[in-house]
């Protein structure tokens, strides 16, 4: 959480930098507060280390609001730093221990779908244990061969859009930017209009 809103970005706005694997978000949260984020690829994490020490030598050849950014991470209230992994299991259940929600299907927040999965899993299992009483393998073995299918389907997802969050080269770059510039063009954006606000 940043204690002023860098001066170039704009009320209620938010703006991203995505260079070389790495990408740089201020994003306006609707209490009026300024939430900086960063994401980048790495071949192992160190979350041990001193944060705003790390994200410096990451970030700190990059320019535009990245300084004010790392500068307000020294005055920050809280920082959260943590690896992006995917939890991918055999199986989610131990005789009567179960995995739900994150813990069994992580599915990142790149596949989104978390928390439907999660409620929707524990929904499963209920309805799963009262249609098996007294067989709780059997109501684990149908729980997880109802859910499986869909969390797997949502961790494929997440390894497939990760890309998305940082770019690793400027091909890839162009292409996440291209929706976006697609959508500024006088007849997309007219279309989208009619589409999406009018309809």
């Amino acid at each position: 959480m940043l204690d002023k809103r860098p001066a170039t970005i704009a009320p209620g706005a938010t703006g991203t930098l995505s260079s070389g694997g790495r990408t740089a978000a201020v994003i306006s949260i609707p209490d009026g507060r300024n939430v900086a984020f960063f994401g980048y690829r790495t071949s192992h994490a160190r979350p041990g280390e001193d944060v705003t020490t790390e994200l410096q030598r990451v970030y700190g050849d990059l320019g535009w609001v990245v300084p004010e950014a790392l500068d307000g991470l020294q005055r920050a209230d809280s920082v959260y730093f943590d690896t992006i992994s995917q939890v991918v299991a055999a199986s989610w259940s131990k005789g009567r221990v179960v995995l739900l929600g994150d813990a069994a299907w992580c599915v990142t927040l790149f596949a989104g779908y978390g928390s439907s999965l999660a409620v929707g899993g524990a929904d499963c299992l209920g309805i799963e244990l009262a249609a098996h009483p007294g067989d709780i393998p059997a109501a684990l073995a149908a729980w997880e061969a109802a859910i499986r299918p869909e969390a797997e389907r949502k961790q494929k997802l997440g390894r497939r859009v990760k890309g998305v969050y940082a770019p690793t080269s400027p091909l890839l770059l162009w292409l996440s930017l291209l929706p976006l510039r697609l959508a500024s063009l006088p007849p997309v954006r007219r279309y989208m209009t009619r589409r999406f606000i009018k309809g």
